[in-house]
Parts: C-alpha cells; sequence; structure tokens
C-alpha cells in the first residue's frame, strides 16, 4: 500500500514568492480542507518558529488557536527529495503520485478512522486505491482531539516518505494549538489553492470610541467568518446568593489601594479570569492609542488585575469580586458572564479582530508603540513581511526590533538568564574591580522564564559608576557579546550621579522623561561562542553563529541610591506605579529609580544609610518609607 498522508495545509509566511508556495505544494500533494473536512496538521516554513508569527498565520486563514504545548525549534539541516510526481483527478484537483521507492507495507487499520468522499491523493497506478480513513499509527494521529492542530516543520513530509511510513511528530512539532474558535474553509470554493489573502480593513468608529462595539456585543467580523456572540442575559440565582453567604474576610492587605502594600504572588487562584481581563486591557491600549482615554482605561483594568492578583481565594460570586479595590462596575458585569457562560462576549469579539491581531504583532516591536502600530495598519502593513519592505521608514531600533523579532519572542530559562547576568558581572569586574549585580525583572519576581535581561550594576566608589555605561558596552562589543545597541542613556551621569530633580530636569524637545533616569543600555545579545565553532571557522572563516539574540538591559547605579534601583527594577508595573503614587500622596515624597526627594524643598532623602549589601539598602527603602518587606517573588501585580 502507498504511503498515506492525513490533510496538510502548508503555512505561507517566509517563502519568497507564491510560485516557490506553489512549488512545494505541488510537491507535497498539500489538501486544502473544505466544508466537510477540517484540517489539522500544518506544515511550516524552517524559518517559521515564533509561537506568535505561527498563532498569527493561522487566524489569517481562519483558525484561532491557544497554545496547549511547545514545539521544538527548528534545525536547519536540508534533506534528500523523494522522486513523485503530480496528477489531476475528476474534480480537477492536484494528486500526488508516489513511485514504489516511497510506499509503506502493509498498515493496520482502526474502527475510528474517517472517510471521505473526496480523496486529494491516489496511488500510483500499480497500487491499490488510498482509503480516506486514517490507519493507527505511533505518532497517534488517529488518537489526535478534533479541536488540537499541530504545526511541523517540512521535513516531517521528506524524512517520512524516506523512511516509507509515517515518522512520530514530537521531533518536529514547532507548534501545538487547541482551536477556541471553529474554523471556516480556508480556501472558499471559487478561491485557488495558494492564493494570497487579502484583509480588509474594518471601517472606522466615528462619534464613539473605538472599542463601543465590543460593548453592544453586536459586533460583526468583518472577514465573514460567521456571527460573532451577542451578551448573554445575566441574572442572579438563590445558588448566587447563598454563595456569597461563605464570602471570606477581606484581607488586610487588600483593604487599602496600594498594591505596593500587598503580598502578590506569581500564581493566583484566580490566573483564568485575570486572563480574560489582560486581553481586554491590551485591546483598550491598542484601541485607544490616539484617544485621551487610553492611559486611564489601560490604567483601570491594570489596577482591578492586581487587586484581584493579589485576592487569595477563589472568586465566587460577583459581590465577593466588588469588595476588591479598584474593580469597577464593568469588571464585575465581565465575571458575572465568564463564571455563568465560561467565556466573555467581549473578548471572543477581540480574538476575532483581525486589525488587533496585526496591531498586537507589530507592538511586539521594540520601540513600536501602540499609536505606531495602529500607523503602520493605516498604511496597509498586515505582517512582518510588509514591515520588511518599508524597512527604510523604521528608527534605528525598530530596524533591529524587526530584524530579530522572532528571536526576541523566544522565551529565555533561568539558568541562561544567569549565565548571562555572570557575563556582564564578569566583563564590569574586568573593567573596574569591585562591581557587584542583581538580576531584576521577572527573573527576580519568580517567573520561570523571561523575555528579556534585568542586569543592575553598583559599585561603593561613586567615580567608577560615573559614565562607566560607555565603558561596559565597548568591553562586551568587543568580547561579541553585544551585537546590536537599541537605546542608551546617561541622563545619571551627566546630572553628576544625583538624584531626579522633584521638579524633573529639562526634556529635550518636550519628551517625556520615562519611568526612570538611571545611566542604562538596552542591546541584542548574542553568546560569541558555540561548541562546533572551532570547526565550522576552520572550515569556514566567515562562518555563521548560529545563537539566538537576547533583549538585555544593563543598568548603572550609584552606590548611595542601589537600594531605590533595585526596588524600582523588581516589582511588576503596577507595584512600581503604586510605590510612586503611594510615595507622593502619603509622604509627600518623589520617588524615582535614582533616589527619593522631598516634594516641598526638593531635598534628598537618604534612606539606605548604614546598609552594608546591595539587599540590606533594598530593605533599607522599605523601611524608610514605612513599608512592610515584601520579598520580590511576592511583587506579581501584572
Amino acid at each position: 500500500m502507498a504511503l498515506e498522508f492525513p490533510p496538510i495545509y502548508l503555512l505561507k509566511a517566509h517563502f519568497k514568492d507564491i510560485s516557490e508556495l506553489n512549488a512545494l505544494g505541488k510537491r507535497i500533494g498539500v489538501v486544502f480542507n473544505t466544508k466537510e473536512e477540517a484540517v489539522n496538521l500544518f506544515l511550516a516554513h524552517e524559518k517559521l518558529k515564533s509561537k506568535v508569527r505561527i498563532e498569527l498565520e493561522l487566524r489569517q486563514i481562519g483558525v484561532t488557536t491557544e497554545s496547549v504545548a511547545s514545539g521544538l525549534g527548528f534545525d536547519h539541516g536540508s534533506l534528500p527529495r523523494k522522486r513523485r510526481k503530480v496528477e489531476k483527478n475528476s474534480d480537477g484537483k492536484d494528486l500526488i503520485v508516489l513511485d514504489s521507492s516511497t510506499e509503506s507495507g502493509t498498515e493496520t487499520e482502526s474502527e475510528n478512522e474517517r472517510k471521505s468522499p473526496k480523496s486529494s491523493r491516489t496511488a500510483s497506478p500499480s497500487s491499490p486505491p488510498l482509503s480516506r480513513k486514517l490507519p493507527v499509527r505511533s505518532d497517534g494521529f488517529a488518537r489526535w482531539d478534533k479541536d488540537i492542530i499541530k504545526v511541523l516543520r517540512v521535513a516531517w513530509y521528506d524524512d517520512s516518505v524516506k523512511a516509507g511510513q509515517l515518522l512520530p511528530t514530537k521531533e518536529y512539532l514547532v507548534y501545538e494549538g487547541r482551536v477556541v474558535s471553529a474554523p471556516k474553509p480556508i480556501w472558499p470554493n471559487h478561491s485557488k489553492p495558494h492564493e494570497p489573502l487579502k484583509i480588509l480593513p474594518l471601517p472606522e468608529v466615528t462619534g464613539a470610541k473605538p472599542y463601543d462595539k465590543y460593548r453592544t456585543g453586536r459586533f460583526k467580523s468583518h472577514t465573514n467568518r460567521g456571527r460573532t456572540r451577542t451578551p448573554p442575559l445575566i441574572h442572579e440565582t438563590t445558588s448566587d446568593h447563598e454563595e456569597e453567604s461563605q464570602i471570606p474576610d477581606l484581607p488586610d492587605d487588600l483593604k487599602q489601594p496600594y498594591s505596593c502594600k500587598r503580598q502578590t504572588p506569581l500564581h493566583t487562584p484566580n490566573d483564568d479570569f485575570i486572563a480574560q481581563l489582560k486581553v481586554i486591557k491590551e485591546a483598550r491600549l491598542l484601541t485607544d492609542a490616539e484617544e485621551s482615554t487610553s492611559e486611564w482605561s489601560v490604567r483601570a483594568y491594570t489596577g482591578a488585575i492586581s487587586s484581584i492578583a493579589a485576592y487569595p481565594f477563589s472568586l465566587a460570586s460577583a459581590r465577593e469580586l466588588s469588595r476588591l479595590p479598584g474593580v469597577g462596575s464593568s469588571t464585575v458585569e465581565y465575571f458575572k458572564e465568564w463564571k455563568r457562560y465560561g467565556y466573555i462576549t467581549e473578548v471572543e469579539n477581540i480574538k476575532k479582530d483581525e486589525r488587533i491581531t496585526t496591531w498586537r504583532s507589530f507592538y511586539g516591536i521594540f520601540d513600536v508603540g501602540a499609536k505606531t502600530a495602529r500607523d503602520w495598519y493605516n498604511k496597509g502593513w498586515r505582517d512582518l513581511d510588509d514591515v520588511a519592505q518599508g524597512f527604510g521608514s523604521l528608527s534605528r531600533s525598530q530596524q533591529i526590533g524587526a530584524k530579530f523579532y522572532e528571536e526576541f519572542e523566544e522565551r529565555m530559562s533561568r539558568d541562561e538568564v544567569e549565565r548571562i547576568g555572570a557575563t556582564v558581572l564578569r566583563e564590569a569586574k574586568r573593567k573596574e574591580p569591585g562591581f557587584e549585580m542583581v538580576i531584576c525583572g521577572g527573573y527576580r519576581r519568580g517567573k520561570p522564564d523571561m523575555g528579556d535581561v534585568d542586569v543592575v550594576l553598583s559599585h561603593r566608589n561613586e567615580n567608577a559608576t560615573l559614565h562607566f555605561i560607555d565603558r561596559i558596552r565597548k568591553r562586551l562589543e568587543k568580547t561579541g557579546h553585544i551585537t546590536h545597541t537599541l537605546r542608551q542613556f546617561t541622563t545619571n551621569s551627566k546630572r553628576g550621579q544625583d538624584p531626579l530633580a522633584w521638579k524633573g530636569n529639562p526634556k529635550p524637545e518636550g519628551k517625556k522623561a520615562g519611568f526612570d533616569t538611571l545611566d542604562k543600555i538596552f542591546v541584542a545579545w548574542q553568546d560569541p561562542d558555540w561548541p562546533s565553532m572551532a570547526e565550522d571557522r576552520e572550515r569556514n572563516p566567515q562562518a555563521k553563529n548560529p545563537n539566538i539574540h537576547r533583549r538585555v538591559d544593563i543598568i548603572i547605579t550609584p552606590w548611595k541610591t542601589a537600594g531605590c534601583a533595585i526596588v524600582g527594577w523588581s516589582g511588576g508595573n503596577m507595584f512600581e506605579r503604586d510605590l510612586r503614587l503611594y510615595c507622593r500622596q502619603e509622604l509627600g515624597y518623589k520617588f524615582d529609580s535614582s533616589g527619593v526627594r522631598r516634594l516641598d524643598t526638593g531635598e534628598w532623602v537618604d534612606l539606605e544609610a548604614g546598609a552594608d549589601t546591595l539587599l540590606e539598602k533594598e530593605k533599607k527603602v522599605f523601611e524608610g518609607l514605612g513599608l512592610k518587606w515584601i520579598e520580590p517573588t511576592m511583587r506579581c501585580t501584572d
């Protein structure tokens, strides 16, 4: 019996042109799904390995998924191709014909195999016709959940043909996702295989905020993928009131509005509902990019999320939720809908909005804000290929961010973060012995993986940290660790390493100073060594470094205010915002990562005197601000 493949769809990303895509599709004998048959198996170009990009490609063809497992990275080897030819069946569709060298042995068939009246492949004339039944194989095709899709490297197909049997998918898997909205036919009946997809822009909403259409629940998808949900009628029952009678007492931490005074762990009993609110918050940020209400709306949802994240009990009722600080009526209504029906209409509609999907992918590029993402969309850009076409109009930092977008999207393990931090400290000590370091950011909050590395360096000799950012950058460029500089700031050295003035320093060209005024540098980082480097360089002196690029932030702080720097770079966004708000409203202080000043006189407040270590200095800051000590792992407000 000839080797039989399940229905396959070929993702178009990274193929140079439509002719290359068509040629590969004919060689593989791609099956395009119809209304009667859905595709659960996708093949991807060797370069397509970012989870975000894969989900975007799937959405563009009508398949919305959420990741359920992480696929393996690509290996960039080339594989021999088996000889095969393409014929036409009676329907005029492409059929793959395998020669005898690709035929497999007898296969065992399952009683639960599914049939299709329209077969897209046939065996060679010397072989019996192929059945649409899928045999039970070791790779588990027949046991797939109908709502699970897998994206494999094209190499899986070639290796399977070479082996004469369908190989296990584990070594070729780059993405596995659960379908969260029913996929419609990828190609309408009148379309041709591999015809480029056209995404029509949604009309602008006038006379109302851009997200008002979601609140009505009557937003229609402009990609003709079916009617979206309308909000169900929310009502209360006797059981609701019974649950409310068992509401636990509100913890003391949540009886005041500042998240910097609460214990907020990385994982909470209400993570599922928080995930829904994060979708809405991001949509507000992206759709309100040009609205004056954007900042207020995003902060409102960020505040609600931080309160819910600090709540130590699983929420059972809307009344229980409404007690939490920062939780408004909209959040309560969302909770009622989510608790009763298992989904939130607005979230479902946001996920179907092609504009937001595109804006989100642009927003993930370094130095691209929400407004820039909208501007690019208005130019007609829809994906990274379009960004590449307009490469010349991007700022230098955006060009670097776009170039390494997929690499920056890859998460780092804690071990890798520690290796990078150790390298920065080692090279800093080589330039100036005596430097000390703390790795901050998500690493210090206990995250299992990170998108970037935040390294804070300090030295007990204040002269050592003055303008040191230039010296460490040049050193790490020389060692090959820094390949590109995204941004560099020397604000603190320029003002003599004094804490930021209480009214702020003059800002050039009306620009904001930002959340932090320390000397710092944001770079693209690459380990210059790899195991086979000597052999590779011997064969080819210009051999390319295969190591992935990482995002690394190096921050320099003088010793006298190092505790403030560590506090400022360790907490979640809401923790840091509320810390500044608390200092201003309750203490009359201005808190900055460079130090604390009085608002009435502008005098510097030395909170760290007498501390001998960086950790002691950080604890001194909490003590001096009248805050109980909160471990970094309990500052996960976002």
